[in-house]
């Protein structure tokens, strides 16, 4: 297996305090309707979006976040579905989508099991994470990352068994998003 960059999050560490989204905005210049990175909030199953509400029945409350950024898969269905070539994969497995070749078709949206890309309608292109691909060319985690301020992220080689990210996987049962998709996603999640 070839380098795959990705990031392990401790969904333990994190509080869903939305630092992730913000640092991405900023460093990404990205409009305020669209979210390359976004927290879900898991609680109550009535809950309505944006609304953080226990699950449970007092005094046995549970509520905890979901960071949901692009999986860069090492399968990518986006890829596959862009009519244009628009959508690529780097050798370092970060997925891109070239914004002169994009047409908005949102063929990539429709068939991303994580909902990750999202179409800007002022430019008439969809958009998704880069996992800063502009920091990570410069040797510097990205934005979620650093401004993480709890830890709760680390960045780095995910096939690597000897890199930060690759222990973390190995040692503490770190799992992707549904699996069942076999998109072999990146970003790997170790729960509470």
């Amino acid at each position: 297996m070839g380098k795959q960059y990705g990031m392990v999050i401790d969904l333990g560490v994190c509080v869903g305090c939305h630092a992730c989204t913000i640092a991405c905005k900023f460093e990404n210049g990205t409009d305020l309707t669209i979210d390359w990175h976004r927290v879900e909030t898991v609680g109550d199953p009535k809950a309505q979006v944006g609304q953080d509400i226990p699950k449970g029945i007092y005094p046995n409350l549970s509520l905890s976040w979901l960071p949901v950024p692009c999986q860069h898969c090492a399968n990518p269905p986006c890829l596959a579905a862009c009519p244009t070539g628009a959508i690529s994969k780097r050798a370092d497995g970060i997925v891109l989508i070239d914004q002169n070749r994009c047409i908005g078709c949102r063929y990539c949206s429709w068939v991303c099991p994580y909902h990750v890309p999202q179409f800007n309608a002022a430019t008439g292109t969809t958009e998704k994470c880069t996992l800063c691909v502009h920091r990570v060319d410069q040797s510097l985690v990205p934005a979620c990352v650093n401004a993480c301020v709890y830890g709760a992220r680390v960045f780095g080689d995910v096939n690597d068994p000897n890199s930060e990210a690759g222990k973390l996987i190995a040692t503490r049962h770190a799992h992707v998003l549904a699996p069942e998709q076999e998109t072999g996603p990146s970003v790997y999640y170790i729960d509470p």
